[in-house]
């Protein structure tokens, strides 16, 4: 896959996000501007190991996300009680491009090997949310996106206590909670509801596939 210039990712990216004129959202660019977004490195060693590799990575998963949802009608119920939420452009636009917000600032450095920023926030997800809603309000759908965008990797029971990173979400709900308290609450339950959920997901992994492969 030809590489894209630095700056037609940036370009596209507040084009992008422009087109949702959601309240805020001119000083949410103002803020990945002034900050690393688009300089920084996706991870210290693994995908998106290069300077602007956030910003490449981010733009991949919503063409991606935004390809595949064309493809299939994930906001149709298809399966007993479930209830997903209407998917509109703008939630594939915010939540594929933000949800490795968290990443600003994370690592230090010029170039390869980058090292763990150790003033960062700890979170994934969940901070990447916390970042994004000081400038602009998410809808349920994108939070859920933003939320379980790690799949299995951001499971709790993943984790031992005392890990620098405790997960953030269970693999199932509280069975003694009803049916709707338990909505949203679960990587089972939202995947069920909300099957663009579980795309962002694959989606997130398939960018990383396409970067090995090159």
């Amino acid at each position: 896959m030809a590489k894209k210039k630095t700056s037609d990712i940036r370009d596209r990216i507040i084009e992008l996000l422009n087109s949702t004129k959601r309240h805020g959202i001119e000083s949410l660019i103002k803020y990945l501007i002034n900050e690393d977004f688009f300089e920084a490195p996706a991870s210290t060693k693994f995908h998106g190991c290069h300077k602007g590799g956030l910003a490449e990575h981010s733009l991949r998963v919503y063409e991606l996300l935004n390809s595949y949802n064309g493809k299939f009608e994930l906001d149709a119920p298809s399966s007993p009680g479930q209830k997903p939420i209407q998917i509109k452009d703008e939630n594939i636009i915010i939540a594929g491009l933000l949800h490795d917000v968290c990443k600003i600032r994370a690592y230090t450095g010029y170039e390869k090997p980058y090292k763990k920023n150790p003033n960062q926030p700890k979170g994934h997800a969940l901070l990447s949310i916390e970042r994004v809603k000081k400038y602009i309000v998410l809808t349920e759908l994108e939070e859920l996106m933003i939320k379980y965008h790690m799949g299995v990797y951001g499971l709790n029971e993943f984790y031992k206590e005392g890990d620098w990173q405790q997960g953030e979400y269970p693999l199932r709900g509280d069975d003694t909670l009803s049916k709707e308290e338990r909505r949203g609450k679960s990587l089972a339950n939202v995947w069920y509801h909300n099957p663009i959920v579980k795309l962002m997901y694959f989606c997130d992994e398939l960018s990383v596939f396409e970067e090995k492969a090159d």
